[in-house]
């Protein structure tokens, strides 16, 4: 667990996510931050950016951090958009 301050986003995030903080928000309410925040070596948001936001708008003073120091700096650009595209792939079977 790291505290809430030291995850440090990634300036050139190229996804926008403010319409999913409250629905993230709820969703760590109700069952709990399984889904740690993954950073790099320096601390900077590979995977995690609404994770973060919808912490600090719980009032969070701590936030689960996995460091991917396996990974180059190259990877951790493709892991940014591979993170957010994949889930676009699925659909929804109800």
């Amino acid at each position: 667990m790291w505290p809430i301050t030291q995850p440090r986003p990634y300036e050139s995030n190229p996804r926008v996510n403010d319409k999913a903080v409250d629905a993230v928000a709820a969703s760590i309410k109700e069952y709990g931050f399984s889904q740690p925040i993954v950073v790099d070596t320096y601390g900077v948001i590979i995977v995690g950016h609404t994770r973060l936001k919808a912490a600090q708008k719980l009032g969070l003073e701590y936030v689960p951090v996995v460091v991917a120091c396996h990974l180059t700096p190259e990877q951790a650009r493709a892991y940014r958009i591979a993170d957010n595209k994949t889930a676009e792939l699925a659909d929804w079977d109800f």
